[in-house]
């Protein structure tokens, strides 16, 4: 059983709410000094929620609640003791997690709280100190290219993953092939596929979330909240109409967890996902447009300053695009491998490797489907 572990099971509502708030000051880090208020209310029993504090640690009020705030959530009780239950898989995309819930005010806060409460499983902490082990003993600190292999066999990438190294796979492509796609075409063929669910009232199908897109490329802006309104799916689950389009090309599906799918109109000032590891080996296919991946290895954890609260990805703290030396001074030793994706090419990037991936053009699409075992 992992030390951080929450409990799981509450005899009544008030006491999972109160459990609630001790997981998110246990999950609390805040090295860039974020400040405001969240309200975070519970229909079923309004008397009991409470409002968060942010600051240089997380302040529990569970008094003067009609006092304004700058973020509202709401979540019911039911989704909030599932959380407590799949804390080690709870997805924030899921439709049936984010659509239960409402947002209203600074939605960056609300992302910030969303994180304190995920905690790691142990084979996931295991596997990330083995991992690291490993790239320690191969040197892959010190890699300066990542491998091309076209048309590999199955064996070739099981090698792969096992020795933990990343490759650019080239010769595999759906049909029909990459080059083919454009936003108008995904807009035809999976017209009234949900691509994105950001809240209980919000949904949106592929034609809506297209039109969305070419409407930011007529008018950009730069205010980006993750999750919310940012024109990018962020790996939302690919929609079963895409599948048999763009469902794993190699191995069984069963395979692989359900894909996610990558597609927006983002700035390429700015990175499409911030820096983080996954715990299981991910396969991302190119589809539309280019994109780069800065790659760190997972022996200079100690170097990027990963969050504590986590459980499917460990984002980290520091920033590649924005270096704060006094923040972070450790990350000024970081070595960095890129490499870019061209469409029709697909990264092999085994577990525990940190990334930051940036789109090079707009639009841009991937799909990445991640390894079961």
């Amino acid at each position: 059983m992992n030390a951080l572990y929450p409990q799981q099971e509450f005899e009544s509502d008030v006491a999972a709410i109160k459990g609630f708030a001790e997981l998110l000051i246990g999950g609390y880090q805040n090295p860039l000094g974020v400040r405001g208020t969240v309200k975070l209310r519970v229909p079923e029993r309004p008397e009991h929620s409470f409002v968060a504090r942010l600051d240089a640690q997380l302040h529990i009020d569970w008094t003067d609640l009609d006092r304004a705030t700058d973020t509202t959530v709401t979540v019911p009780i039911a989704t909030l003791k599932r959380l407590f239950r799949e804390f080690e898989v709870i997805d924030f995309r899921d439709p049936a997690i984010i659509g239960t819930m409402e947002f209203s005010g600074n939605l960056d806060l609300a992302n910030h709280l969303a994180k304190c409460c995920l905690r790691p499983s142990t084979f996931t902490v295991d596997w990330f100190r083995a991992v690291g082990a490993l790239h320690r003993a191969k040197g892959y600190r010190d890699l300066t290219e990542v491998p091309y292999l076209h048309r590999p066999t199955q064996r070739q990438i099981l090698e792969l993953i096992a020795e933990s190294c990343p490759a650019v796979i080239t010769g595999l492509e759906p049909s029909p092939p990459c080059k083919d796609w454009t936003l108008d075409r995904l807009a035809q063929h999976y017209s009234d596929a949900v691509v994105r669910v950001r809240s209980a009232t919000q949904s949106q199908t592929m034609r809506d979330f297209v039109r969305e897109l070419k409407d930011f490329m007529a008018n950009p802006y730069d205010e980006m909240v993750e999750g919310f309104v940012k024109p990018y799916t962020e790996g939302a689950q690919l929609p079963q109409q895409m599948w048999d389009d763009f469902g794993p090309l190699f191995f069984d599906r069963e395979d692989f967890i359900p894909p996610q799918l990558w597609l927006g109109a983002v700035p390429t000032h700015v990175p499409t996902s911030s820096l983080h590891r996954d715990p299981r080996c991910g396969f991302l296919l190119q589809v539309i447009g280019r994109k780069r991946l800065d790659l760190y290895s997972a022996d200079q954890e100690d170097l990027l300053y990963p969050y504590k609260a986590y459980n499917n990805y460990q984002p980290c703290w520091y920033r590649p695009q924005a270096p704060d030396p006094e923040v972070f001074p450790k990350a000024q030793q970081a070595k960095c491998l890129s490499v870019t994706l061209n469409p029709g090419e697909m990264i092999v990037q085994p577990a525990g490797w940190f990334h930051q991936v940036h789109a090079l053009d707009s639009p841009n699409m991937s799909v990445s489907y991640f390894w079961r075992y």
